[in-house]
């Protein structure tokens, strides 16, 4: 039976989400391709309709997981009112290294679930991850308020900076967790009470 447009589409979407959440819980080399179209309830054969590679399926997943990552970020970074938006960053950090996100079976946060594991991976997807990181770190530097010629590069680092804590901080948290929960606790409370707020 031949498939429609539409659910030659649809494979291909169910394909590429069940990469990310498995990249993401994984790492790129420990997920088969043949283990992941058997998760996405497809064929192995089928695979090769959608993609060339699984270098090409890794990148349109990456593109993926950070769609969601920039978005957040970017809701914050449009709000108009520089409390408001204060706030609701201050908000999206604690939930950021809160236990329930190191708990998580796969980190939500892009640079937490792929920053290790992506170095190690080919053209195509080095490029969707360093695409994605640079929209982020730009919705960053605005939400901080830095949208303004005078500010940017100042606030540029800052947001850099600022990443690059929580990042750091959850996956050293994500670390420990399971050996040494009373460690992870406090490099989640220590980071969160480091980090530099946004222009009010």
């Amino acid at each position: 039976m031949r498939l429609t447009k539409e659910k030659v589409a649809e494979n291909k979407a169910r394909v590429v989400e069940t990469a990310a959440r498995l990249f993401r819980e994984k790492g790129f080399e420990r997920v088969a391709v043949t283990d992941l179209m058997h998760a996405a309830g497809l064929t192995h054969g089928g695979f090769y309709n959608h993609f060339e590679s699984k270098d090409e399926l890794a990148a349109e997943a990456c593109v993926q997981i950070f769609a969601g990552a920039v978005a957040a970020i970017e809701r914050i970074a449009g709000i108009e009112d520089a409390s408001e938006r204060a706030a609701a960053l201050d908000a999206y950090e604690r939930r950021y290294l809160s236990e329930r996100a190191r708990d998580a079976p796969a980190a939500r946060c892009p640079m937490v679930a792929l920053g290790t594991d992506v170095s190690r991976q080919h053209g195509p997807v080095l490029q969707a991850y360093a695409d994605g990181l640079r929209r982020y770190l730009d919705a960053f530097t605005r939400a901080l308020g830095g949208a303004e010629p005078p500010r940017r590069k100042a606030v540029r680092e800052q947001a850099i900076a600022t990443l690059a804590m929580l990042a750091g901080a959850l996956s050293l948290a994500r670390s420990v967790a399971a050996a040494d929960p009373k460690l992870s606790n406090e490099i989640l409370a220590a980071a969160f009470a480091r980090l530099p707020q946004a222009a009010k």
